[in-house]
């Protein structure tokens, strides 16, 4: 079952990569001062670009190791990956509703929560990093995030 997951896994991220740089390049070109710049497109290319041969690797890895022990069952890491997948799905629909920072704040909470640690602590984190992306990319960057449907401007 591990072998099978780690070439899934790695075929997956080689397919992940090559769709986000195929809908990458749909992304409009900046432009300052008369002269081609690194736009919305080159941060996405770039990871994707790293993804693939960690991908290849994965699979490549996986093909190469011994056959795959019988009646193996998911841990709790597989548990915990599933669920932070899922979590990512739930949290994109929760942005286009709720906007950047409340639903960034339910998300991290969540995981932070569900990988046991502290509520004090997750709390301390969340509100930390959701202060600090809001001031560095909403004030300082001036980028516009998401408000969602309920418009909550914070």
């Amino acid at each position: 079952m591990k072998k099978t997951l780690r070439i899934l896994f790695g075929v997956s991220l080689v397919l992940v990569s090559l769709w986000v740089i195929r809908t990458s390049s749909t992304f409009p070109e900046a432009v300052s001062a008369g002269k081609k710049i690194p736009g919305p497109a080159f941060f996405p290319v770039l990871l994707s670009v790293v993804l693939i041969p960690c991908g290849l690797h994965q699979a490549v890895s996986a093909l190469r190791s011994g056959t795959e022990a019988a009646g193996r069952r998911w841990g709790s890491g597989a548990a915990n990956g599933a669920i932070v997948i899922l979590s990512l799905v739930v949290y994109v629909q929760l942005m286009q509703w709720m906007g950047y920072a409340l639903s960034t704040f339910i998300f991290s909470m969540f995981l932070l929560l569900r990988l046991r640690v502290g509520v004090l602590k997750a709390l301390a984190v969340t509100i930390i990093t959701v202060v600090f992306i809001l001031l560095v990319f909403g004030r300082l960057f001036q980028i516009q995030l998401p408000l969602g449907e309920l418009g909550i401007p914070w």
